[in-house]
């Protein structure tokens, strides 16, 4: 390609308006002219032998040079943003050697950042010698603030989206807040933070967490008064302050912030439900002002660390409530102890006197005696449960020596109270793994429940049978029956079901909710049923059988050479999954415990289970989603997918078979169910 003169101006190279074709040639340009400025794209040629460069007028527009002023490659360089400046240089450098020449860059025009695309080719002359570059600019900077604004956009809600989540899981306050404000600052470019929260006790404001000052002066500013400086006064108003140009400014509430060097500042209250809990600020020392945009994330962020704030306000408020009930327990059952001694020295010597008066005192005492004590054992019971202290002594348990026990020490009671009491339990034993002592107190809760509602000539039966593959204990009395609304809350720790104020014969509402936590160690379920006020009561206990030399199998100790030998248990509730790991165990098979989806997926991998027993509603990550991601590794691929949940419904059935298991089981599993999953084998 032949250069045009490089002597020629942009202007000059326009066709003479002499002649028909002239004035065509004149309407050509116009037009071309035209074109040009409708798409912000001018032209250039550089003659590299004399470094002369010729721009046309829209070159000139769109670099902000004065028309017609003369150019070289140098002048050109100067336009271009120093960030850019080497990049652009070096691309030139190489299109010289034949590279491609196409690259967006920015320069500085009329004292603005602007942006630029360029393309260009090389110019031969005749003899093949390389005489410089023609190349096209087109201004591109609307195109790249609209990419720069979503792309701001996108980021905004990644951080708030990110800053939610933590915010929902965070513990310590003071900790989140400098981790995520540090994250805020780097998003908006912000040098410092400062987070203040009310104290009561000062009526004052005190700094919670800070960042871009020194240790000293935040000492210095720990607490602060209402209506002093920017925060006071945002704390008193509770209305947002943004405050630019600061260190030109007069206002003397910027006086703090003024030294520190900061030159932009927003600060916002934090308020949840009316109540002030604090402020939130963030400054900048490099810029005077911020963006509306930018202050909008402000409030966000502050938003949701006044949520933050008052969900973990609200969260320790109850734990102290909850370790205050439990002091109480504690001290209750402690102080109910301390009588208990000079009544029982009383019996004892009531018990040498031989008149039959001071027999039936000593009668009366001795029942006062064991209902008190049976008080305070509940209740050291029930702490100790809550608290996690319960430890059990598992071994091979005949429920029919443990019902002959409670029956041995709560049938004076009945007696006493004038209730008929009747056993029926099999001929053969009824063997489960459990604590024997914990299984004689749930009978013996069930027994005195019992008792106390029903009235004299009344009758309380217990009953043992096997159903479905589990033990089932019954406690069935002809008493005053309980309300149809109350029946959910038996259970219920302090639950006071109001049968019959007659009949109540104290308590503090823990028994019964003792029971189904000792039911529940032992992998147990109990449930209550009444038909209504004065028709009775029905509690039964269900437990799983023992399987070691059971009827069914002589050798139920060793798994047989066409079961799984691994098993996989998957259950946010570890008493759930801890009872079914010893019952698995049981069987002669070794069992893995996880307690949520992840680890599940990662203990697969691991253990390589056979089998994998999972639990569908389980928080986060749920067994929907925890079940495919097991399929989608080799290990869950070849295992057996069992989901063991609560949910029966033909609609969960489906959703379970979707999701790649291979059996639905409902819960509680019979030990038949636990059998025949045991035996499936995955092609």
């Amino acid at each position: 390609m032949k250069n045009a003169s490089s002597e020629v101006s942009a202007e000059s190279a326009r066709p003479s308006p002499d002649g028909p074709e002239a004035a065509d040639a004149a309407r050509e340009w116009r037009n071309f002219t035209r074109a040009q400025e409708l798409g912000r794209i001018g032209w250039w040629r550089l003659d590299t032998t004399r470094d002369i460069l010729t721009w046309s007028d829209e070159n000139y527009r769109i670099f902000g040079v004065p028309m017609g002023l003369p150019q070289s490659y140098g002048s050109f360089l100067e336009t271009v943003h120093p960030d850019d400046r080497a990049m652009v240089d070096a691309r030139w450098t190489a299109a010289l050697r034949g590279e491609p020449y196409d690259i967006a860059h920015r320069i500085i025009a009329n004292g603005a950042v602007k942006w630029v695309r360029e393309k260009a080719v090389l110019e031969f002359d005749e003899k093949g010698e390389l005489l410089g570059g023609f190349g096209v600019a087109q201004d591109i900077t609307e195109q790249k603030q609209v990419e720069q604004a979503l792309q701001w956009s996108v980021r905004r809600n990644e951080l708030l989206t990110r800053t939610a989540a933590r915010l929902l899981e965070a513990r310590d306050a003071q900790q989140i807040i400098e981790e995520l404000c540090a994250e805020v600052m780097d998003f908006l470019d912000c040098d410092v933070f400062f987070n203040f929260v009310t104290d009561d006790e000062t009526n004052r404001l005190r700094l919670n967490a800070c960042a871009g000052i020194p240790e000293n002066a935040a000492r210095e500013i720990e607490w602060l008064d209402y209506g002093v400086a920017i925060c006071g006064c945002v704390a008193s108003a509770r209305e947002r302050i943004v405050a630019a140009d600061i260190t030109r400014s007069a206002d003397a509430r910027t006086a703090l912030i003024r030294g520190f060097g900061i030159e932009a500042y927003c600060c916002h209250p934090l308020m949840s439900q009316g109540k002030l809990l604090g402020t939130l600020s963030f400054g900048s020392r490099s810029r005077p002002t911020f963006r509306d945009e930018e202050v909008d994330v402000m409030q966000a962020v502050s938003n949701l660390v006044a949520m933050a704030m008052t969900r973990l306000k609200m969260e320790l408020a109850l734990r102290e409530a909850d370790q205050r009930k439990d002091e109480f327990l504690a001290t209750l059952a402690h102080e109910l102890r301390n009588p208990l001694a000079p009544i029982r020295s009383g019996l004892h010597i009531l018990k040498a006197q031989s008149d039959s008066k001071a027999a039936r005192v000593q009668a009366m005492m001795a029942r006062q005696v064991d209902h008190i004590v049976r008080l305070v054992d509940d209740l050291m019971e029930i702490a100790r449960i809550r608290n996690g202290k319960i430890v059990l002594r598992m071994e091979r348990v005949d429920l029919v020596e443990v019902i002959r026990q409670a029956v041995e020490s709560g049938g004076p009671f009945l007696a006493a109270n004038g209730v008929e009491l009747s056993v029926v339990t099999p001929d053969q034993p009824v063997h489960v793994e459990g604590d024997p002592v914990r299984l004689a107190q749930i009978v013996s809760n069930l027994l005195n429940n019992a008792g106390k509602y029903t009235e004299p000539g009344g009758r309380v039966e217990i009953a043992l049978a096997i159903a479905d593959g589990r033990a089932m204990l019954s406690v069935t009395d002809t008493g005053v029956g309980i309300p149809k609304d109350m029946l959910p809350h038996v259970f219920d720790l302090f639950a006071q079901v109001d049968r019959s104020l007659g009949r109540a014969q104290g308590g503090l509402g823990i028994g019964l909710a003792l029971v189904r936590k000792l039911a529940a160690l032992h992998g147990g379920d109990v449930a209550a049923h009444s038909d209504g006020q004065g028709k009775g009561s029905c509690f039964t206990l269900w437990l799983p059988l023992a399987l070691a030399f059971d009827a069914d199998s002589h050798e139920a100790g060793k798994p047989a050479a066409s079961v799984a030998h691994r098993v996989l248990v998957i259950d946010d509730n570890p008493d759930v999954a801890l009872s079914m790991s010893m019952l698995l165990e049981t069987m002669g098979v070794d069992v893995q415990i996880a307690v949520d989806g992840p680890a599940g997926v990662a203990a697969a991998v691991e253990f390589r289970p056979m089998l994998v027993l999972l639990d569908l509603g389980m928080p986060g990550m749920d067994g929907f989603e925890t079940a495919q991601r097991l399929r989608a590794t080799p290990e869950g691929a070849a295992a057996t997918l069992v989901a063991l949940t609560g949910w029966g419904g033909e609609e969960t059935r489906a959703r379970t078979k979707a999701a790649g298991f291979d059996l639905h089981l409902t819960k509680p599993a019979s030990v038949d169910d636990l059998r025949r999953a045991l035996a499936i084998t995955r092609n």
